[in-house]
């Protein structure tokens, strides 16, 4: 695997944990991480971009041949 698909992964995993951080559990990331929840909010509609850009991309690099699957 190359280095493009090996990043676009760990972006992916990132945004799918995101999006379920955002939709299931809020609470646990603003009690857990305030520090963090004060300069990084989690809104479900951010959430839902970051993985729609994400899935995206994963479509461009497959397009262009530079995801091994």
């Amino acid at each position: 695997m190359n280095i493009e698909g090996v990043i676009w992964l760990l972006v992916m995993l990132d945004a799918v944990g995101a999006n379920f951080i955002a939709w299931f559990c809020p609470q646990w990331y603003e009690t857990k991480l305030p520090w963090l929840h004060k300069f990084f909010p989690l809104k479900k509609s951010w959430c839902l971009v970051y993985l729609i850009l994400s899935l995206w991309l994963g479509c461009v690099l497959h397009r262009q041949e530079v995801l091994p699957w």
